[in-house]
């Protein structure tokens, strides 16, 4: 069903903006774990606390946390498990050494990572001769896996955590969506379970042709992919409302069509099956050869060659290579749900990418299967 061909990606629409009314309306209900030293930055933490109650949302500070019976240890997971984001605010030190052998904030961000949590890593500006060994560590790992931001004063950072929470809210409000070979940003994403409808503002003449196209010549199958699902659909109807010479209001209903034959899952090799599918996967990815001479089904597929030599912006890169590698996955019938997804920053010609899914459970009562995890140094693209 995939179209390997090139994607006709909508970029303008990546700014697209959100108003105060729904920026709000997305913060409401949203809780922000904010992670840093306590006794040393408490103008930083002010400051956070600020920029995330300024857009509705709730911070998840261990100074609220009250009296507890539980230790300080499990009080400061437990308010990383509950958020919807977390925030590190990474200073000099590293702090006092927990019973698990890392420091309180070192812990918090072990465990926003496991939990596949938004992460949203600060730093102040610093010599970094003077910084602990184990925080400068903390530190180069994060920015391996994210794009970190840096800060000099309290007011900066109160700045940088309320810009960066509402490229959150655009990102959750507004998500990029594939129909056929089209990339588009959804201003609105409905589902009864047969018919799927996307109202997207597209700013890209070429998109726009080509949904056109697609609605005119009465396309059959087409692939359709949003971040939680991939499915064969059939464009049932479009409406197009021209707002200006570049800008078009597309409203486009889909039928979802039934997936034809079941997905055979079997150990090959005695590799089993979500074995095989990371090896694979990271044989095309990372360029490993996990799989020696085994070749079987999707090891020669490459998820990512419709974006291949595009150049494409990072703000528009991230979202497109999750709903690639998502589309990959589900599809296939290796993954019941993409857990969590994280591609880092380009360092000397690569990024980092860490990938985790939960395989299907062909069975009602057995165990829930175990998440697999993929990681390694992708080839920048």
């Amino acid at each position: 069903m995939t179209d390997a061909r090139p994607l006709l990606i909508d970029a303008r629409s990546a700014a697209l903006p959100l108003s105060n009314e729904q920026l709000l309306e997305w913060g409401a209900g949203r809780q922000v774990f904010v992670s840093s030293l306590i006794t040393d930055l408490p103008a930083e933490r002010a400051a956070a606390r600020t920029a995330i109650e300024a857009i509705g949302a709730q911070p998840v500070m261990f100074e609220d946390l009250g009296g507890q019976d539980v230790s300080a240890d499990q009080a400061y997971l437990a308010g990383v498990h509950r958020s919807d984001v977390y925030v590190g605010v990474f200073t000099e030190r590293y702090g006092v050494r927990l019973s698990n052998g890392y420091s309180a904030t070192h812990a918090e961000f072990r465990e926003a990572e496991a939990d596949g949590t938004r992460i949203a890593i600060f730093t102040r500006g610093f010599d970094g001769a003077e910084m602990d060994g184990s925080q400068r560590d903390l530190i180069a790992g994060a920015r391996n896996l994210y794009t970190t931001s840096s800060f000099t004063t309290a007011d900066e950072l109160e700045h940088r955590v309320g810009q960066r929470l509402r490229e959150i809210a655009v990102e959750d409000l507004t998500p990029w969506v594939r129909i056929g070979r089209v990339v588009v940003r959804a201003r609105e994403l409905t589902s009864d379970g047969s018919t799927i409808t996307v109202t997207a503002e597209v700013r890209s003449g070429q998109v726009h042709a080509e949904l056109v196209q697609y609605r005119d010549r009465k396309s059959g199958s087409l692939p359709f992919v949003s971040p939680a699902e991939a499915k064969s659909v059939q464009i049932m109807a479009m409406s197009s409302s021209t707002q200006s010479a570049q800008a078009h209001l597309e409203r486009i209903t889909l039928r979802e069509q039934a997936r034809q034959g079941g997905v055979m899952r079997m150990a090959i090799n005695n590799i089993g099956p979500d074995e095989y599918t990371r090896r694979a996967l990271s044989d095309v990815l990372f360029g490993t050869n996990l799989l020696e001479n085994i070749r079987f089904g999707m090891s020669e597929a490459d998820p990512l060659a419709p974006i291949r030599g595009q150049h494409i912006d990072d703000s528009i890169l991230r979202p497109v290579v999750r709903l690639l590698l998502g589309e990959y996955l589900l599809e296939n019938g290796h993954a019941h749900t993409i857990d969590s997804f994280h591609l880092g920053p380009t360092h000397a010609g690569r990024r980092h990418l860490r990938l985790q899914w939960t395989p299907p459970n062909p069975y009602v009562n057995a165990p829930d299967a175990a998440p697999v995890v993929l990681e390694g140094e992708l080839e920048a693209l």
